[in-house]
């Protein structure tokens, strides 16, 4: 049985293009993420890990092959993340989609997964001269 499309599949980036992982955070030295998927009321869990080398996309898709549009967008949760300088978050997220028909014209229901996810982040060691330019700069 094909699975339907997930949100990686389905959504684009807002500004037309996609940027690699360094490139959209060249401040992190580390990175480990930790997500595990779970159905609500079962124990089935689905478990991925990232990290620099190996990064997720904009999105974490769902496994259930019947969800449509399913997962969450890591990329914003670590877009924060960065801004606010923390080296680490947990935290569960719902799953976005739906179960529906191959195509999504049909909803049946809300998908009933959901994940819990570990996010450790090592920053790179910023040089004191670069600091000064940079405070230099801004005034």
């Amino acid at each position: 049985m094909k699975s339907n499309p997930k949100a990686q599949d389905l959504f684009r980036p807002f500004f037309g293009r996609e940027a690699s992982f360094e490139e959209a955070f060249p401040e992190i030295e580390k990175l480990s993420i930790e997500v595990t998927e779970s159905e609500a009321g079962f124990h089935n869990f689905h478990k991925t890990s990232y990290d620099k080398e190996h990064p997720p996309g904009e999105f974490i898709n769902c496994s259930n092959p019947v969800c449509y549009g399913g997962g969450f967008r890591i990329g914003m949760i670590l877009s924060e993340i960065v801004r606010k300088k923390q080296t680490e978050l947990n935290d569960s997220a719902c799953c976005g989609g739906y179960e529906g028909s191959a195509k999504g014209r049909k909803r049946y229901r809300s998908c009933v997964h959901y994940f819990q996810f570990s996010i450790k982040i090592k920053y790179k060691e910023v040089e004191p001269c670069q600091t000064q330019q940079q405070s230099s700069s801004h005034q």
